[in-house]
């Protein structure tokens, strides 16, 4: 055993490592005693221990002593290295980055192979613009020079300003879309505040104005169709819309003439509903063929039950159209209590949302 600076017993040529300052065990003897200088003191140039004649200058005052100190103290500072590993967002994270991106061809997933290429969202999203499809789902927003006039949420919530304007009006904003006008407008730094501005003077001046069914009688002269005050709105703002405006109102006869085969009374309001609705001409004929049956049907029911309810191509409409749960339950009220009073049974021929779908004798 041997002694350190303080006087500590120990092996031969370790170090406490609770008290490092007292330097590696080298000494035969304590502090103050023999080649022990012990802290403090500077260290003696004589041989460990009197005898053998080696020098131990090296082990307590020199450079091998301070490193055997220093790797000592740093072992305590010195966590073991952990290996982190490398965080790969799920596409479902990164679409919460950007979810104006969703069900845009292929722009989310451009976006999504940039980022977990780069890790940064300011390449993904120039990775985005420069795709081939960009343009085909933000018309207009790029210039000439290839920068952007908005970015993408703020070009969302402009066509969203011009489709409300275009709805407070009456007109149909998909016409207008349709034709490219929406993307022409944002082309043309036309911003929502400006475009009310363009609406309420064209009001003003072809549909509030006296003029305006000068207009109308030159339609109806020319093409036998009697256009409505929004109609007339809609080209007065853009010539082009003329010839779809007048397909629109070929629509809705064709539509109006399916209803009025089976003695129907079908407005014009409630054709441009079913063609909203994605309705055709096709469409409409089967709907009417089974809706006058069932509106037959209804209407027999209420009277053998005393309702005081009639119904009409509204309800068969809303129920087997757009699934409106209150006509459902009217409906299906009378059917059901029919089947509970009387036999034969009146069934219901029924859509999975539960609409009537035609009655029938079970």
């Amino acid at each position: 055993m041997k002694y350190n600076l303080l006087g500590q017993l120990g092996p031969e040529g370790e170090i406490n490592e609770d008290a490092p300052q007292g330097g590696p065990y080298v000494f035969d003897n304590p502090p103050g005693q023999g080649t022990n200088p012990g802290i403090g003191a500077p260290a003696p140039e004589n041989t460990a221990g009197g005898e053998g004649g080696e020098s131990v200058v090296g082990n307590v005052g020199g450079d091998d002593f301070f490193d055997k100190l220093n790797n000592a103290l740093n072992s305590f500072s010195q966590p073991d290295p952990v290996d982190i590993p490398e965080f790969v967002p799920t596409p479902n994270q990164i679409e919460s980055l950007v979810p104006w991106l969703a069900g845009k061809g292929d722009l989310l997933q451009v976006y999504t192979d940039s980022y977990i290429e780069t890790g940064s969202g300011d390449f993904a999203i120039a990775a985005v613009r420069q795709s081939e499809s960009y343009p085909t789902y933000y018309p207009g927003i790029t210039r000439d020079d290839g920068s952007i006039r908005m970015t993408e949420t703020q070009y969302e919530a402009t066509r969203e300003g011009y489709f409300r304007i275009l709805l407070e009006n009456d007109l149909n904003p998909t016409v207008f879309d349709g034709l490219g006008k929406m993307a022409a407008m944002v082309a043309g730094d036309v911003s929502v505040s400006e475009f009310k501005t363009r609406v309420e003077q064209a009001r003003a001046a072809f549909v509030d104005n006296p003029l305006a069914q000068e207009i109308k009688n030159y339609y109806s002269e020319n093409f036998e169709i009697d256009l409505s005050d929004s109609a007339v709105f809609a080209a007065a703002l853009d010539p082009d819309m003329s010839i779809a405006i007048l397909s629109n109102q070929i629509d809705q006869a064709e539509i109006g003439a399916e209803a009025a085969l089976r003695n129907l009374d079908l407005n014009t309001t409630q054709a441009q509903r079913l063609l909203q609705a994605g309705i055709t001409q096709q469409g409409a004929s089967r709907l009417f063929a089974r809706g006058a049956d069932t509106i037959g049907t209804l209407n027999r029911l209420s009277r053998i039950q005393n309702r005081d309810v009639s119904f009409n191509v509204d309800d068969v409409i809303q129920s087997q159209v757009f699934q409106d749960p209150q006509s459902i339950r009217e409906q299906n009220l009378l059917i059901q209590q029919q089947q509970s009073g009387s036999s034969p049974i009146l069934g219901a021929a029924r859509t999975q949302s539960g609409a009537v779908a035609g009655l029938e004798e079970a």
